[in-house]
Order: C-alpha cells, then sequence, then structure tokens
C-alpha cells in the first residue's frame, strides 16, 4: 500500500489503512480482473475501516467474507485493495473520511464526491479494473459523476447486502463503478448469479422486456433549471440519443411532486432514523470523534428517533406515498434522464458551507433512486465547448439493472 505523503494526494491515497490484497477464489469470466473495495464491505480475517479509526479500534475482523464479493473472487478477480470512504458512508463529498481525501484523476483539484470515495478514485486513475461499493442516497452515483465513471446503482434487494456494514438499511445497496459499461454488466451478471437477495427485500419488480426497446424518455421539466448550463446540455443529449435510439424523441413532464428539498429532506430523515437504529450506541459514544456534519447527522438521527410516533409514521406513509407516485408517472417503458449534480464536484479547498450546498444540490436528484430502490445508471458524457466531463443518470425500473445496461449501450459511444 502507498504511504501518505504531504502536499498534494497522491494514486496511492485512494486506499484505506490498514488495506490488504485478496487473490482470487478461482477463475472464470472475471479472470485477470482486479477490484478496488469499499472499506466497509467485510473480508476474512480484516477489520473494516468504516471510514474511521474510532471503528477499526472498537470492532474486530470479518469472520467471512461478503457474499457478493467471494462470488467476484470465485469467479477470478482480485482485489487491489480497500479503499477509503467517507466516515459511516454517511456524506457524497468524499472529503470526510481518513487522512487526505482521495484524489480524483479527472479533476486533481476538485474532490471525488462521496462516500464512494476511494473505489472510485482507483478506478478512475486506473489502479483497479472496477470498483464495488454501496449506494444509499447517492455514494455510487455521485462519485462516478465526479470522477468521469459509469456508475450503477442496483435495484434494491437485487444483490446481497450480508456482509455489508449497513447505514440504512431500507436504502443500502451494493453498487458497481467501472470505466467501461461492458464491465458493469459482466459485474452485475456475476453478482446477481448468486440468488441471494437482501433478507429484508421482497423480489424485484420487474416488467417485460419488450417494453423497453422503444421505451419513452423523460426529462423531468423544471429541473435543469437548478444545474449549470453545461450539466443541462449532457443531460438533454443523453435523453435526445436515448428516445432517438427507440424512433422517438424525449418528453418533458411535471414531476416537480418527486424533486426538491421537501423530498430530499423527507428521505434523510428516514435515513438519520434508521442510522440511528442500527448504530445509535457506538454514536452515542463516539459522537465527539466524527466530523462535525457527520456529528449532526448523528444528532438528527437521535433527536428524529425520540420523536413522537405519530411523526415517524406520517413519514413513512409518505415514502410509500412517494413510491406508488412515482410508479404511476414512471411505469416499466419509461425512463426518466437526470442530472446526478449540479454542476462540477466540490473544489478540495471548499468550505463546509460549500460542501453542505453540494450535498443538498445532488440530493435532489439522487433522492428519487433512493426512495423507490430503482436501478439508477450513471454515464459519463464530454461536454465538448467546455471540456468538462459531466455524469448523467438514467432512471429506471425494479429489476431492469441488465435492461438499463443494454438501452444504454446504444449511446454509451
Amino acid at each position: 500500500m502507498t504511504a501518505q505523503h504531504p502536499g498534494m494526494p497522491q494514486p496511492g491515497d485512494c486506499w484505506a489503512p490498514g488495506s490488504v490484497s485478496v487473490p482470487a477464489a478461482g477463475s472464470g469470466p472475471l479472470s485477470g480482473w482486479s477490484l478496488a473495495v469499499k472499506d466497509m464491505i467485510a473480508v476474512e480475517g480484516h477489520v473494516s475501516s468504516f471510514g474511521h479509526p474510532r471503528w477499526r479500534e472498537t470492532h474486530g475482523p470479518s469472520t467471512s467474507t461478503a457474499p457478493a464479493l467471494a462470488a467476484l473472487l470465485a469467479a477470478g478477480a482480485s482485489v487491489a485493495g480497500l479503499a477509503k470512504l467517507d466516515q459511516l458512508a454517511w456524506s457524497l463529498t468524499g472529503s470526510a473520511g481518513e487522512g487526505v481525501a482521495p484524489r480524483n484523476p479527472l479533476y486533481p483539484d476538485r474532490l471525488t464526491g462521496g462516500s464512494s470515495s476511494g473505489p472510485a478514485a482507483a478506478v478512475a486513475a486506473g489502479l483497479a479494473d472496477a470498483g464495488i461499493g454501496t449506494d444509499t442516497g447517492g455514494s455510487i452515483r455521485v462519485p462516478a459523476a465526479a470522477c468521469g465513471l459509469f456508475g450503477l446503482r442496483t435495484t434494491y434487494g437485487l444483490i446481497s447486502t450480508r456482509g455489508v456494514l449497513p447505514l440504512a438499511p431500507s436504502f443500502d445497496v451494493v453498487g458497481i463503478l467501472a470505466r467501461g459499461l461492458g464491465q458493469l454488466g459482466q459485474l452485475l451478471e456475476v453478482m446477481t448469479a448468486l440468488g441471494l437477495p437482501g433478507a429484508d427485500a421482497g423480489p424485484p419488480v420487474t416488467g417485460p422486456s419488450a417494453n423497453l426497446a422503444a421505451p419513452r424518455v423523460i426529462v423531468p421539466a423544471g429541473v435543469l433549471a437548478a444545474v449549470s448550463t453545461e450539466t443541462a446540455d449532457a443531460v438533454l443529449a443523453v435523453a435526445s440519443g436515448l428516445a432517438a435510439a427507440g424512433g422517438s424523441v424525449p418528453e418533458e413532464d411535471d414531476l416537480s411532486a418527486f424533486f426538491g428539498n421537501e423530498v430530499a429532506d423527507l428521505f434523510a430523515r428516514i435515513q438519520a432514523r434508521q442510522v440511528w437504529a442500527a448504530h445509535g450506541p457506538w454514536l452515542a459514544q463516539n459522537i465527539d470523534a466524527l466530523a462535525p456534519d457527520v456529528a449532526d447527522r448523528a444528532r438528527r438521527g437521535e433527536k428524529l428517533t425520540a420523536a413522537p410516533r405519530q411523526q415517524q409514521d406520517d413519514d413513512r406513509r409518505a415514502w410509500h406515498a412517494y413510491s406508488a407516485g412515482l410508479s404511476r408517472k414512471l411505469p416499466v417503458g419509461t425512463l426518466a434522464v437526470l442530472p446526478v449534480m449540479p454542476d462540477l464536484p466540490p473544489l478540495r479547498t471548499a468550505s463546509g458551507a460549500d460542501l453542505q450546498a453540494f450535498r443538498l444540490g445532488a440530493f435532489r436528484f439522487t433522492t428519487p433512486a433512493s426512495l423507490t430502490g430503482r436501478p439508477e445508471l450513471v454515464i459519463p458524457v464530454r461536454h465538448l465547448p467546455s471540456g468538462n466531463h459531466l455524469g448523467v443518470g438514467i432512471l429506471g425500473h425494479r429489476g431492469g439493472d441488465a435492461q438499463l445496461l443494454q438501452i444504454a449501450s446504444r449511446i454509451a459511444s
């Protein structure tokens, strides 16, 4: 493992303290592949960092390797290293982890986004062929967009999360980062062949693939007013390409009820309660050791958990009503094309206020997939006039992950 150095972060700064490499356990379709694995996915004999030295100090080594990772090892992949993440995977910035924040090879003066910051940095730097991480509120999608990668937040419950440290179990999924769309597809095929969906997840909602031969492509009306001109151009280019591949044109539709600060805060409230339920005693004992923004979210989780039951029930009903409403707006056969971030990722010198504004801005666009358990694919787009690389999200239907990749392959070049 590369040691940390003062000054400009080096590519090795993507690896977590105590990182280990793991050889392949078999041979198969992934033989020769190397993986950067977020250091909250269990590796037998290793103490996961969860993005914080105090976590390692207070926990023992894993007794087995997470099934999703074990499947990749059995298929011939090896682990190049265990990669950094934001503290407890509870951030979207890539700045709140251990030591020096991972370097963004695409934009060296900017952050990688989080919380799967290390895997994204490693893949973008060519230190691994693909990254395996988690996505709760955008932790695969934001780093993919920030680092010029393909990224997939998988359907909730599609890939086993056994052996993965929980953040908010109703939203946590295993996700994938890669430099190529075909790589995502191969990794997805291996992990979904497990037949081990999350223990508390029902079967994914699927639909006939014929409905996606010529999908209806939606750009939510009004959404692009909240992003940079370059980001808006990239979203429209992807929407036009997807629709043209199916012989149609993109449409605008009013989805204002499904985006915005109120929806983002609904997700944040439910998430915070679940984080406190999963880790409350540890958080209470170690809250002063957390980054200020993470500590603030933990304190909010404690307060929300102690709030009257009626408030919690109201949020739960609002969550289910939201999911049902979006299903009516975006049935099988309809794709929504979305920004992932309002603009480029934050500068490494960004203030705390700037980082908070970035997080809230991205949350508006990442929340729909998180609240509904839908897959979302991020594809990198180069904006030719500016030269900037921007990530665009394509929101599919539950269980339609492989179909989403197939559709995107029509325009990926």
